[in-house]
């Protein structure tokens, strides 16, 4: 039996079922045997390495996973690339791959956890504007509400004038529920400038 083949069985024991499975995936997604033997070789030198990089990046397992498993969907795309780069350079490119799709994830997530931040901050705030708003008539807050975009105008009619719940606004719109709140937050702070600068100019 060729040394790889047996180095090959050994490691597969080492992994665990689900592991195997995502093995076998990747194998199924290329046509040779030359380029199983190629993605084979990636997995067991490089799948520790690359979730290990993933994870200094992301600081959660199952994070670290999806872009390990996500860096070898973009491996097997560009296998030509990977062929081309020299035996000793593989490690860097896996892990520079690696590395660059965690980052972006990184990014989303921090993106997503930000919109969350500035909804929360809306939802906090409505009572008070709530109150505010209705110092003012109806004429008054129609005109100002008609000064306002389309996107903003028609979740506060939805919400107030309504009373429709953010989670049927969303399905109404089809958007989420946190883009849903933060034009709330958004449409609430453009409505309340509208009318202070309202106040302004009757002065």
């Amino acid at each position: 039996m060729p040394a790889y083949s047996l180095y090959k069985q050994v490691q597969v024991i080492k992994y665990e079922p689900e592991v195997r499975k995502m093995l076998s995936l990747y194998l199924s997604m290329v046509d040779t045997e030359e380029q199983r033997t190629l993605i084979e070789q990636l997995f067991f030198d490089y799948e520790q390495i690359m979730f290990r990089t993933a994870f200094a990046v992301l600081h959660k397992e199952q994070d670290a996973e999806d872009a390990v498993h996500e860096a070898f969907i973009r491996i097997i795309d560009n296998l030509d690339k990977v062929t081309a780069v020299e035996p000793a350079k593989r490690k860097s490119y896996v892990v520079i791959v690696t590395r660059n799709i965690a980052v972006d994830m990184y990014r989303r997530s921090k993106k997503q956890a930000d919109m969350e931040d500035i909804s929360e901050t809306g939802d906090e705030s409505s009572d008070v504007e709530r109150d505010v708003f209705g110092q003012y008539d109806c004429d008054t807050l129609n005109t100002a509400l008609s000064q306002l975009s389309d996107k903003l105008r028609e979740v506060l009619i939805l919400y107030y004038y309504h009373e429709e719940t953010t989670e049927t606004i969303a399905k109404m719109l089809g958007i989420s529920s946190v883009a849903v709140r933060t034009r709330l937050f958004r449409a609430r702070k453009a409505l309340y400038c509208i009318l202070k600068d309202g106040e302004k100019d009757e002065k």
